[in-house]
């Protein structure tokens, strides 16, 4: 019934207009207007599409990109964590000095670029920990271990998976899928990730130290994992954008939201608060600037040829139509928020007058602290706040009214058929509520309020506008009882005047 109300009017309108008549020299400059549209529309649809495919090809090329690197870090970490010299090292729990001195700091240090190289118990109790070569206390690896437990756990669990029992031993099966890749020599046991490590991006690889012939004795089922960590440099987001053709490569927090930008989540890692971003490509312009001529030049052509033709007087008529019904829907709907206006709530009321409804209710609704969302944050926060607003309150109230924005904050709920305070104060109530939920807007949450007053027919006057004036008292009331709250009108609000009469 309330959309029916809402649209009223507009094929009456339609109608009225269907016996205008205009020359054929405006209904030629139509057609030229919307062959000139559609001629552009297709061009920006092309645009967009170029634009999106790009960006899309892009971001499989970044991921990608860090993908291999990620492999190459796997790959590099493998010359340590599967060797049959390390797995001994750690037989007795510990590496020796000359293992740390000869082969973890002056062969794999000054090749990998590693910050970080940690052995740990899958419990994450540190075996050994250095950091850029050189051996600290347990303790100082506390951070780097907290932000990577979830890998600590997934390697340890990928290892178990791999084992498979032998006679006297258990053997780390490879994976069948493992043959095309460029680690493909390698056990997939290993668990990788990118984190922000001591404030910059980092791929991150933990995998459990195993010997090149992957037999494990029973005595060495439980494993000692090798962690590294290796910061993405500025030279190597460098090369990346120099391979990829890419300008502006690097990291973002997840919730960036610059339209200037182009952002994909990287390293296949849930836990990563960041995702690389770029400054995209984009041949929507290149193309423009190929077609803008060409279709100026059929625009022309098409000019001249509509200047000796004529189009039917039937099109004309429909595109008359079209346009009164778009213009009476404007008239009385809320061009912000797209619930009514005040005409069309005041046009809903009488319509119901007309029906000879003998029952409804009016909900009065005012934002609170709109005032200073518009001073804070700007009227586009404030237009946010309404759209939203609006958005909830025709969401919950579905098809048993209409609602209206009547000017600024306020708001008014019309209920044909509905007056029992049992149905309408919770509904009142449930607006309030809407109006609490905060309203994201650029990265912020603008916190509002509202209160609500009910005024009923015909429990509070005999007159659309006794009714009206009930259900603002009742809203008054509410404010004045701390806001945030709906409350139902009492009788002898307003007397009745030459208003239309409800019933």
């Amino acid at each position: 019934m309330g959309i029916d109300m809402a649209r009223t009017g507009a094929g009456a309108v339609a109608a009225r207009r269907g016996g205008v008549k205009l020359g054929i020299g405006i209904a030629s400059a139509v057609i030229v207007l919307l062959f000139a549209s559609a001629n552009f529309l297709v061009l920006d649809y092309s645009v967009r599409q170029a634009n999106e495919f790009v960006a899309e090809t892009e971001k499989t090329l970044v991921k990608s990109e860090f993908r291999n690197q990620i492999e190459q870090v796997v790959l590099y970490q493998s010359g340590l964590s599967v060797w049959d010299r390390t797995f001994d090292e750690l037989g007795d729990g510990k590496l020796s000095e000359r293992f740390i001195r000869h082969d973890l700091r002056n062969w794999l240090w000054r090749e990998s670029g590693f910050s970080w190289l940690v052995f740990v118990k899958p419990g994450g109790e540190p075996v050994l920990a250095m950091r850029d070569g050189i051996i600290v206390p347990d303790g100082q690896s506390e951070e780097v271990l907290y932000w990577i437990s979830d890998l600590i756990k997934r390697a340890t669990a990928s290892y178990h998976a791999s084992l498979r029992r032998t006679r006297d031993g258990w053997i780390v099966a490879k994976s069948p899928t493992s043959a095309g890749r460029v680690n493909g020599g390698v056990p997939q046991i290993s668990a990788t990730g990118m984190r922000v490590i001591e404030g910059g991006m980092s791929i991150v690889v933990v995998q459990a130290v195993v010997p090149r012939r992957l037999f494990i004795p029973d005595e060495r089922r439980s494993p000692v994992l090798m962690i590294t960590v290796k910061p993405v440099t500025a030279s190597m987001l460098a090369e990346s954008e120099r391979r990829l053709g890419l300008t502006g490569l690097g990291f973002s927090p997840i919730t960036t939201d610059d339209p200037n930008l182009l952002t994909t989540g990287v390293g296949g890692d849930a836990f990563n608060p960041m995702v690389a971003s770029w400054r995209p490509n984009r041949p929507g312009s290149f193309v423009w600037t190929m077609a803008v001529p060409h279709i100026a030049a059929l625009i022309a052509i098409f000019v001249v040829v509509m200047g000796f033709g004529a189009v039917k007087f039937s099109s004309l008529v429909r595109a008359l139509e079209r346009s009164e019904a778009k213009n009476a829907h404007l008239a009385r709907h809320d061009a912000l928020t797209g619930v009514l206006s005040r005409s069309g709530f005041d046009h809903a009321i009488t319509d119901l007058s007309r029906r000879g409804q003998r029952a409804f209710s009016i909900i009065a609704i005012d934002l609170d602290r709109f005032k200073a969302v518009n001073d804070r944050h700007g009227h586009a926060a404030g237009d946010e706040v309404l759209r939203a607003v609006a958005a909830r309150f025709m969401a919950r109230l579905g098809e048993h009214g209409v609602v209206a924005r009547l000017g600024g904050d306020e708001f008014a709920v019309l209920l044909p058929g509905i007056a029992d305070p049992e149905i309408t104060l919770p509904l009142a109530e449930g607006f309030v509520r809407d109006a609490l939920v905060p309203v994201p807007f650029q990265g912020q949450l603008l916190q509002i309020g509202g209160s609500a007053g009910i005024g009923a027919f015909p429990h509070h006057g005999q007159s659309a506008h006794a009714i009206m004036l009930a259900a603002d008292a009742a809203l008054y009331s509410a404010k004045n009882a701390g806001r945030n709250r709906a409350h139902y009108g009492v009788p002898g609000g307003a007397q009745p005047a030459s208003d239309i009469e409800a019933a």
